[in-house]
């Protein structure tokens, strides 16, 4: 394979990329094309610059996010506890610093994985108590108060 015919593959693979993977227009690849300094012409790319920019495209991931920071289906049942209880990730992220002294919910073991959840069932828990007796206090005082009866 020559040279032009590898720079065309290459030129092919971040096109099929694009639409497949990222489902970007032509200017939106052109765009991240030129801030990470590759200009905005394919055709003008050497063969290692295409190839520098394939794997940035193929080792990105859609949402932007690095691999490890996706969870796992029990760290989803625990990011959807935070939100019900009205935690944000930073809330959450010092939770998790202070007590097990790590960072991110994929650092953490089973048993303090699941330590997580307890204590979070258990806020939320606590939370609709008091949710319960705050509309209770509320419905009691909506009731019409009338005055007692003279007894005779």
């Amino acid at each position: 394979m020559t040279q032009i015919e590898r720079e065309r593959k290459l030129r092919q693979d971040i096109q099929a990329i694009r639409i497949l993977k990222y489902g970007w227009p032509e200017p939106v690849l052109k765009g991240v094309m030129q801030h990470y300094g590759f200009g905005t012409s394919l055709r003008q790319l050497s063969e290692p610059e295409l190839s520098r920019l394939k794997s940035l495209l193929v080792e990105n991931r859609k949402h932007g996010r690095p691999a490890e920071y996706t969870y796992d289906k029990q760290g989803l049942f625990m990011f959807a506890l935070t939100k019900q209880i009205g935690w944000s990730d930073s809330d959450l992220r010092a939770y998790l610093i202070k007590h097990y002294r790590k960072s991110h919910w994929n650092l953490l073991t089973k048993p303090e994985r699941r330590g997580v959840i307890a204590m979070l069932l258990n806020y939320k828990d606590k939370q609709q108590n008091t949710d319960n007796h705050t509309t209770d206090k509320s419905q009691d005082q909506n009731t019409t108060i009338t005055e007692p009866e003279e007894v005779t």
